[in-house]
């Protein structure tokens, strides 16, 4: 008889701290009965106590308090009839918590009713009502993402007063993009542009420390036009990208990674890029140009995979460390990791140089 046991959250409280966030995976719904258990090696389902809903939601709730920030309650799957958020009126505890992987999402005004809910990850495939943000209470969430293209399109109107958020990841597509503009505190933005908005939204974003576009559509980031915190900028399978523009104009920037972009033919950096310690550039077949590359007063490293790159007979900065140039051939690997060798370099990535691309 298979039971589908639940995991017992009591060990979480006292497990060892490593400084990892953990998870509470629950993946259907709860029983007025609920077992709960292990699985040993081969899959096999171990009950190891049967406990009242009551009883079993009073336990996540305990470890909720104990850990506040260290735990994350996901709920997934749910694949009948959708998640009931009701069940979240009796976790008021819960502070991180993560809705994906479920047909839908039914009452979802519950989680607006979580008092100490400040990190959020949703992504339900249909939604009943568009406006679902405005429900949650988006506007006092420090971190939320929204992973996947739900139907209908959700409004993302309600981040325009999202004034508490530091963290957005939107990894699926809205209404009202531009309204992102509004919520001035954000640090991290990953989002999948689209020909259907324009980017300037995000040049009211003076304190983004980190900008990440995912797949999308996007055909050139010029709107953008300076952003004085920015950190780290990447870009990923963004179908027809070719204009980065100059990229000195963020004067911080520290990381760049550019992967799977095949109509980038030219990066321009410079000697106002004062910070900018590593490019990463990775499936780029027709760039040529790394403009600017020798003027950069602090480049520790640069690695390119499939372009057109010969810089190893130029002039290189003095600060670089790491450098590789890498072709999708095995033949001439060995000779240019030596040549790189004679002049003093690591023909390697550099340790630091990459940085979660979503």
């Amino acid at each position: 008889m298979l039971f589908e046991v639940l995991p017992d959250p009591r060990p979480l409280i006292t497990a060892e701290e490593t400084g990892d966030i953990r998870v509470l995976q629950i993946h259907r719904p709860l029983p007025e009965r609920v077992p709960i258990g292990h699985f040993e090696p081969g899959g096999k389902e171990v009950i190891d106590d049967i406990i009242s809903r009551a009883d079993y939601l009073g336990w996540i709730q305990q470890a909720c308090a104990a850990l506040q920030d260290g735990l994350e309650i996901r709920f997934y799957d749910h694949l009948e009839d959708g998640f009931d958020a009701s069940v979240l009126d009796s976790l008021h505890e819960v502070r991180q918590l993560s809705l994906d992987g479920l047909p839908r999402v039914r009452h979802a005004e519950a989680i607006g009713r979580l008092p100490r809910l400040t990190s959020l990850r949703f992504g339900p495939r249909k939604i009943d009502d568009a406006r679902i943000l405005g429900a949650i209470g988006v506007h006092r969430l420090t971190r939320f993402t929204l992973s996947g293209t739900p139907t209908p399109a959700i409004d993302l109107a309600p981040f325009g007063e999202a004034r508490s958020l530091r963290s957005l990841r939107l990894l699926g597509h809205g209404k009202h993009t531009e309204a992102i503009g509004g919520a001035t505190a954000l640090a991290e933005l990953a989002i999948q542009p689209s020909s259907k908005f324009s980017l300037e939204f995000i040049n009211r974003l003076a304190s983004l420390e980190s900008l990440k576009f995912v797949l999308g559509n996007c055909e050139s980031i010029r709107a953008i036009e300076t952003l004085p915190e920015l950190r780290d900028l990447s870009f990923r399978e963004v179908r027809h990208l070719q204009d980065l523009g100059d990229l000195e104009r963020f004067p911080h920037l520290r990381r760049l990674q550019v992967s799977d972009q095949p109509q980038v033919t030219e990066v321009k950096v410079g000697p106002r890029n004062t910070s900018l310690e590593h490019l990463y550039l990775y499936s780029l077949p027709r760039l040529e140009r790394l403009t600017g590359f020798s003027g950069l007063p602090a480049v520790k490293s640069l690695f390119a995979y499939d372009s057109r790159l010969d810089l190893l007979g130029s002039e290189l900065p003095p600060t670089l460390t790491h450098f590789r140039l890498m072709t999708k051939a095995m033949k001439g690997r060995t000779a240019h990791e030596a040549a790189v060798r004679e002049k003093g370099l690591i023909p390697a990535v550099h340790p630091d140089a990459v940085f979660f691309y979503k």
